[in-house]
């Protein structure tokens, strides 16, 4: 309780014995005083006493207890000093009726009777200060009149955090008691009180977990308390069964901390339950299947090894040629990749449509996240690529087809995805290249003849939002011619997001300029010196993110072979 007025007492400053509230004020309206005393010379003492005061005070006197009670049935009394003995009441009855009538407004008691006993029963039932009026002074009642004041601002706004309080931990779903060192609950909350049992905190406060519980659930409650109190070490968390109902046992999680007086003393403890009987019934229920589930989490493994080796298989390993009939070594175009997720199955996928003798598609994503959830995300776009592989040849159409289709399948799992995409199709007839873009990073146009690596769509393009956001948008195409020699490098963001020690990115501007230093290398040669470089760059040495390369090379055009 010092505590607490010692900070209330931080937070209002007090000027000349009234609250600074107040005597912040240049012109301060007067408190009122009432005073109940049926000597008139007495009065005229008081009234002396208090008219020296530098502060403003205006003082009202009754003779009588009836008087006074009418008197404070009005309101507007600040402070009440009253005699004791008056001709309609006598000794403690006096104060506890004026009490009564106006618990707020703080009361200084006096008595011409020296009487320590009384004096100390007054004080703890509320009064504010007991004056013997043969030992009364200006001095001594002024500052009495003060301390009244102050303590009595200070009693109410301790009231005041008092209420909060309570009204906070009343409204909390967590059980909330105090006890003291031999147990006793001084006081708790309404979850507490119902989960006793109990009709009202009246029926709670001064009994023991004897007298709620069977004995061996008490003992076993006793033990912990004693603990607390004995030791000064806090329970966190344990689980206890709190009773035995219809439905089974109900169980508690508990927390117990040492409460303590201000030399530090352990008086007692709080507590803190938490309903979780339906968490430890889906507990037991659960250990009921630990077998079966040890043995599905080591199928889960080997299934999971399964699905990378699927998703691996997934992609091309042997590419095509063109035309069908041509050898590797003679196909118009080829291909070279490089595939590193960041866990056991990632979110990157491309795929080869051989769409006609000289026309191939190359499509590849990258879908947010990595994981089992993105490989999911792949496995659709794979079997929606192969499914729309008639319009293949078109590509602005080709992602607005896929687009639509992954919307219809997202819908029905309420799982918002978004996947970027690029498509590139290229002609060896004529050396054209058309594209699209669903929000993914532009591929490379290396002209290996004549020393250049450009972005292939220029700045003036707009790619289009990424897949699986709008149902109806309509893909762009743009078209661009190749030659021979030229090498077209399709990736992920993998390849790029990368920090290095300094918080730097090494970006789109870091893989150009190596592919610029390395342009002449063999396409698989350049793949591993670009996934060289980025880990370098990286603070990590590795990458955050799934990694993915595709390269095309335009071999011939019209028959033109290279040599």
């Amino acid at each position: 309780m010092l505590s607490i007025v010692r900070a209330v007492n931080s937070q209002f400053c007090f000027e000349g014995g009234l609250p600074s509230t107040l005597a912040g004020h240049k012109e301060v309206e007067a408190l009122r005083v009432l005073l109940v005393e049926d000597n008139s010379a007495d009065v005229l003492l008081l009234r002396e006493c208090v008219a020296a005061s530098p502060n403003p005070f205006r003082v009202e006197s009754v003779d009588s207890l009836e008087a006074a009670l009418r008197r404070l049935a009005l309101g507007g009394v600040d402070l009440v000093i009253s005699d004791l003995s008056l001709p309609d009441s006598q000794g403690i009855d006096t104060f506890h009726r004026i009490h009564k009538a106006a618990p707020q407004v703080p009361i200084i008691v006096l008595s011409g009777y020296d009487d320590e006993a009384l004096a100390e029963q007054t004080v703890r039932e509320g009064a504010q200060d007991y004056l013997m009026k043969n030992e009364l002074e200006q001095r001594i009642l002024l500052r009495a009149m003060r301390y009244a004041l102050k303590r009595a601002e200070a009693d109410r706004i301790v009231k005041q955090e008092r209420g909060l309080l309570r009204a906070v931990i009343d409204n909390l779903p967590d059980s909330i008691y105090v006890k003291d060192s031999q147990g006793r609950f001084v006081l708790d909350n309404i979850a507490h009180m119902h989960g006793l049992g109990a009709a009202s905190m009246d029926q709670v406060v001064g009994k023991t977990a004897f007298d709620f519980f069977p004995l061996e659930l008490a003992n076993g409650f006793d033990v912990d308390d004693r603990h607390v109190v004995q030791t000064g070490e806090p329970i966190v968390r344990r689980h206890e069964k709190w009773r035995e109902e219809e439905e089974g046992t109900r169980w508690v999680s508990t927390t117990k901390v040492p409460l303590r007086d201000p030399d530090g003393k352990v008086i007692g403890l709080v507590g803190i339950g938490r309903d979780i009987t339906k968490r430890k019934r889906a507990e037991e229920q659960v250990a009921i299947y630990t077998r079966e589930l040890c043995l599905r989490n080591t199928e889960m493994k080997d299934d999971l090894r399964m699905a990378r080796e699927l998703q691996q298989a997934f992609l091309p390993h042997q590419f095509p040629t063109f035309p069908r009939q041509a050898s590797a070594a003679q196909s118009a175009l080829r291909f070279c990749s490089r595939y590193l997720p960041t866990t056991e199955v990632g979110g990157d996928f491309f795929h080869i449509l051989p769409i006609s003798d000289t026309t191939a598609g190359v499509f590849i994503c990258d879908v947010m996240g990595h994981g089992v959830r993105a490989a999911l995300i792949t496995a659709v776009q794979r079997a929606l690529v192969e499914e729309l592989s008639g319009v293949a040849a078109d590509p602005g159409q080709f992602l607005t087809q896929i687009n639509r289709g992954l919307i219809a399948i997202l819908k029905r799992t309420h799982t918002p995805t978004l996947v970027s995409a690029f498509y590139l199709v290229v002609d060896t007839a004529t050396g054209e290249l058309s594209c699209a873009s669903a929000g993914h990073p532009t591929p490379l146009h290396i002209r290996r003849d004549a020393g250049l690596v450009d972005a292939l769509v220029d700045e003036t393009s707009h790619p289009g939002p990424a897949l699986g956001l709008f149902d109806n948008w309509r893909y762009e195409t743009w078209r661009k011619t190749a030659t021979v020699h030229d090498l077209v490098v399709l990736y992920t963001d993998g390849l790029f997001e990368v920090e290095n020690s300094a918080g730097e990115y090494y970006d789109q501007s870091g893989v150009i300029s190596n592919v610029r230093r390395q342009i002449g290398l063999p396409t698989h040669q350049l793949f591993d010196e670009m996934l060289l470089d980025a880990r370098n760059f990286s603070a990590t040495r590795g990458f955050s993110d799934d990694v993915c390369l595709v390269g095309l090379e335009l071999e011939r055009i019209d028959g033109l072979s290279k040599n």
